[in-house]
């Protein structure tokens, strides 16, 4: 199969239709802008093939003459002799034309083409002239160089209105680079008069910084004025110029500063703790005598003071055995002696310092003449203001051994405890019987009594106090009887069973509101926290168990928590987190389960419902606590709602709520006597339940 017509996918030399219709399926698959090379081949084949189709068909239609009248036979135009040469460059305008128009061919008109009526043989031969063709070809070609043209036209267009676009870009990015110039300019001519006003500023404050220590100088100020400015706003922001630091250094190396303003512009500079600018360093050597002098001074007081703190600490070991008291008066004592001395050797040297500020000289001599004198007067002061309280004859008497042994241990508690004690036994004819051998009492407190007895010799050292006592434990007791009537909360209970009142098992209860008793626990913590550093605590921890717990039930108590005082700290956090997560339900669960309410009540139900707490929720205009009776399959068969008081039950079925029941159709149903296992009463309590609702 020769070029043109395998190009068009023909199996050879076909008719005019065949050719197009061979070219329009090629074109569908062969686009000039995506194969522009393929698309030019088969251009070219479809022209070839086209002027070799109507050669043939004009040869078929060409009439047969005589062979004398036949014309001199032509050359062939067969494939061989073919000038394809010609074809191909008169086709080259027709392929760039293509490319320069759409590619968007309208292959069902070209396809209808086979459809026209065939034109006549003088036509036909007319179209097989090839000068006709070349003229064709040219007109093409100027046709398309006209549309070159055109194109390059509008490109110049184009082109000049992108310049004229560019040119409006950069006079615009020129008129912006001016306008930035000027903000510049303006800015920096801003800074320059912000600078100005700034020095200006700066010199006026110097000005004012250097008067005021002048005036401050004149006046002869004291220290607190003169730290008083330097921490000023004024020179705090002015202290860094180097006018006023060269000023300060004329001033200071010119004028004789006391040493009180030297070491407060020492420490306005911030010099002990270094020189951070090299032009400060001059002021600084200027100053540095100043505050040595006063670190001399403070190590000196720092000195004194410890000196005082150990007399203070000795002196008391002096006065326990010589006025008869407890060693924590006897700290009391040695301490107010030695601030005694401290504040009259303060008093003299301020006095020294308001004459030396008139002028006045004084000697260390003569000040610590001043001060001995000072000592002196105030201790005659004491003793005679202290000499009526002493009671030296009984003080005396407490030196030597008592004969009786309930007298010694009174002595022995007192020392120990810090308490003044005496015996019942000794207290009448009356108390003079074996019931009140071992029993004493609080001289400030005599209804307070308590047991202690003789036992053995005393060595403090080896842990033998000479005598047994209960009176921590009874301390402790009366501490939270009085805490509890301060709170208005049910008394103390000790559990004591057929016990006196000055013995104690050691078991105190501490009945808590079943709500509202946060303050109750926080309030027992600061009160715990206070005894343990009472004298009688710290001498002997009291061996006990204070529990806190609900009031008393007919089956007990609900116990919130028990602390061991001699072994455990009390922790206000715990018992707060105990107490508000479930202590108010379990005590009306353990209340519903006594008044026999935690089953079917109404129909004498045997089975108890297990409760579970259901948060708080209001009823009745009551905030009540929420509780579900949950039956044996885990459903909910009867919600109970008691009050804060515990004096009101209300209770409705599982599925009230969800069947419409309302707070209105909750009516008083009857009265409960809540009693004790011995049947004395406990309380009486209201239940509720909605008897207007059918099948209930």
């Amino acid at each position: 199969m020769s070029w043109p017509w395998s190009q068009l996918g023909l199996p050879g030399p076909s008719g005019l239709p065949e050719v197009r219709r061979a070219y329009a399926e090629k074109l569908k698959i062969t686009h000039p802008e995506e194969d522009p090379e393929g698309f030019q081949r088969l251009h070219s084949a479809y022209q070839l093939a086209s002027r070799m189709a109507r050669q043939k068909r004009r040869e078929e239609e060409r009439p047969s003459q005589p062979e004398e009248e036949r014309p001199a036979p032509e050359p062939s135009h067969t494939q061989e002799g073919f000038d394809f040469g010609k074809l191909l460059s008169s086709g080259e305008e027709d392929l760039r034309r293509s490319h320069e128009e759409e590619a968007d061919f309208d292959f069902d008109e070209l396809l209808r083409e086979d459809e026209t009526p065939p034109r006549p043989a003088q036509e036909e031969e007319r179209d097989f002239d090839f000068d006709r063709l070349f003229a064709e070809g040219e007109a093409e070609r100027a046709d398309a160089r006209r549309r070159r043209a055109e194109q390059r036209r509008r490109a110049q267009a184009q082109a000049e209105a992108w310049k004229r676009e560019r040119q409006k870009a950069q006079e615009w990015t020129r008129k912006r680079e001016q306008w930035q110039r000027e903000g510049q300019r303006n800015t920096y001519e801003q800074n320059q008069r912000v600078r100005c006003d700034q020095e200006q500023l700066r010199w006026q404050n110097t000005e004012t910084v250097l008067h005021t220590i002048d005036m401050l100088y004149n006046a002869r100020a004291d220290r607190e004025v003169w730290e008083k400015f330097f921490q000023s706003e004024l020179f705090q922001q002015t202290k860094g110029s180097l006018d006023l630091i060269f000023g300060l250094e004329d001033f200071v190396s010119s004028r004789s500063l006391s040493q009180e303003a030297r070491l407060a512009l020492f420490l306005a500079y911030s010099f002990d703790k270094g020189v951070l600018r090299p032009e400060l360093r001059p002021l600084y050597q200027m100053l540095l005598p100043a505050w040595r002098a006063a670190r001399r001074e403070k190590d000196r007081e720092r000195n004194l003071a410890i000196l005082g703190v150990i007399l203070g600490l000795v002196f008391p070991f002096i006065l326990v055995p010589l006025l008869d008291l407890g060693l924590i008066p006897a700290f009391v004592v040695s301490l107010s002696m030695v601030w005694v001395v401290w504040v009259v050797r303060k008093a003299v040297k301020t006095g020294n310092l308001e004459k030396q500020a008139r002028g006045v000289k004084v000697s260390k001599k003569q000040e610590r003449r001043a001060v001995f004198y000072g000592i002196l007067a105030a201790a005659a002061l004491f003793l005679v203001m202290a000499l009526p309280n002493l009671n030296l004859a009984e003080r005396l008497k407490k030196l030597v051994p008592a004969r009786d042994p309930r007298e010694q241990v009174c002595r022995y508690v007192e020392q120990d405890f810090g308490v003044k004690v005496d015996s019942q036994y000794n207290m009448s004819e009356s108390y003079a019987t074996d019931a009140y051998d071992n029993v004493f009492y609080l001289e400030d407190h005599p209804n307070r009594k308590f047991l202690a007895g003789p036992d053995g010799e005393r060595d403090i050292k080896n842990g033998k106090p000479g005598y047994t006592t209960n009176l921590p434990e009874m301390m402790l007791l009366w501490t939270l009887k009085d805490f509890a009537f301060q709170w208005k909360i049910y008394d103390v209970d000790s559990l004591d069973q057929n016990m006196e009142h000055w013995e104690t098992a050691g078991i105190f209860l501490i009945s808590l509101p079943e709500r509202g008793g946060e303050d109750i626990l926080d309030g027992l913590g600061e009160l715990l926290e206070e005894v343990r550093q009472e004298k009688w605590y710290k001498a002997l921890t009291p061996q006990c168990q204070i529990v806190l717990c609900s009031r008393k039930m007919r089956e007990g108590r609900i116990v919130l928590i028990r602390v061991h005082p001699a072994t455990e700290l009390y922790s206000v956090s715990q018992a707060r987190r105990l107490y508000e997560e479930g202590f108010a339900h379990s005590v009306y669960a353990q209340l519903l389960r006594e008044l026999e309410l935690d089953r079917d009540f109404l129909h004498d139900g045997e089975v108890p419902y297990t409760l579970t707490s259901g948060g708080m929720a209001e009823i009745k205009g009551e905030e009540c606590c929420k509780l579900y009776g949950l039956n044996s399959e885990s459903s909910v068969a009867c919600e109970y709602y008691v009050n804060e008081k515990g004096t009101a039950v209300y209770c409705v079925p599982g599925d009230f709520w969800e069947t419409g029941g309302t707070e209105e159709q909750i009516s008083f149903y009857r009265l409960l006597h809540w009693k004790d296992v011995d049947n004395n009463p406990l309380g009486i309590v209201n239940l509720y339940y909605p008897w207007l609702i059918p099948n209930y």
